[in-house]
């Protein structure tokens, strides 16, 4: 009868040491989980940043190239534009070849 008691109180104690255990196993993935949501949370953060960093210095390049384009174009343009001016106006040789092209009868 001592031998069974012996027996339960040494089953009753390993029952015991698995259910700690159990206890400890859950404890530790609650706090993988909780560490492994905080990292990711984390990484979430720093990515959207350096995203957001990222777009930001792509959009100001943009932006300047544009401007530079933009200038450049102008400036062309306002030389062009001087150019033309600049040249000689034939009003009466200019009347004369509209006046030939439109109105002779061919």
């Amino acid at each position: 009868m001592a031998d069974n008691n012996e027996e339960i109180n040494v089953i009753t104690h390993l029952l015991q040491v698995e259910k700690n255990a159990s206890l400890l196993i859950d404890d530790a993935l609650k706090e993988a989980e909780q560490k492994l949501a905080q990292a990711r949370s984390q990484a979430n953060l720093e990515y959207r940043q350096k995203y957001e960093e990222c777009v930001s210095s792509l959009e100001n390049e943009y932006n300047q190239n544009l401007a530079d384009i933009q200038s450049e174009h102008d400036k062309r343009f306002n030389d062009f534009k001087d150019f033309l001016q600049s040249q000689p106006k034939d009003s009466a040789s200019f009347n004369a070849l509209l006046e030939s092209l439109l109105f002779t009868d061919k």
